[in-house]
């Protein structure tokens, strides 16, 4: 009995390296594809019900690539520059006093955060902070990770960032990639307002 016990954690033993080997070996810029991918597919049912949406657009003179002089999205990296440009930036686009904002690109963990304010929310606000979180997530995945962030300088595989596994599984993009375009408003059933945003990478 026992020669057979062996012979078949032999066998699984086997399966599970087989198995291993073929994550391993999967090339980075598959794992961003497949990410991706997923990203696209997700659907948004659990926010509640959809109840709006508003677009940032940054004026510029680049009329050559931007015919409207319009880039269409915001930069997350250094909000502070698109301010200045930032169409309709003083414009109260919600004007509840609370919140809750939903970052879900690039990770494979939802981060969520509050947001108040006595007055509404305008868009140049919402840069802003929406900003601040990308760092304070992207500095707690970096702690929480044992697979570190490959410095850009030694990327030898591909340009994008690698796949770390710290609390929010970041992967494919470092902040310096993201732009945000849009953000959809939703109203769930505790009556509570949530953001989703829209990123471009």
């Amino acid at each position: 009995m026992m020669k057979y016990f062996l012979l078949f954690v032999s066998i699984l033993a086997i399966g599970c390296k087989g198995k291993t080997d073929n994550a391993a070996t999967k090339l980075p810029i598959d794992l961003v594809k497949e990410n991706e991918q997923k990203s696209m597919e997700k659907t948004h049912d659990d926010l509640g019900t959809r109840i709006g949406s508003f677009e940032f657009q940054v004026k510029t003179d680049d009329v050559e690539n931007f015919e409207d002089g319009m880039i269409p999205w915001a930069d997350l990296e250094k909000p502070q520059q698109e301010l200045v440009f930032l169409d309709k930036r003083d414009e109260i686009v919600i004007k509840d006093n609370q919140v809750k904002v939903v970052i879900d690109y690039p990770l494979t963990n939802q981060y969520d955060f509050v947001l108040q304010s006595a007055k509404g929310f305008t868009r140049g606000q919402l840069l802003i902070e929406i900003s601040k979180h990308y760092y304070k997530l992207y500095a707690e995945e970096e702690q929480t990770a044992t697979v570190k962030t490959i410095p850009i300088n030694q990327r030898t595989t591909m340009y994008n960032r690698n796949q770390t596994n710290g609390k929010y599984g970041v992967w494919g993009h470092d902040i310096a990639d993201l732009d945000l375009s849009e953000i959809t408003v939703y109203k769930n059933k505790k009556g509570e307002t949530v953001l989703l945003l829209g990123i471009e990478s």
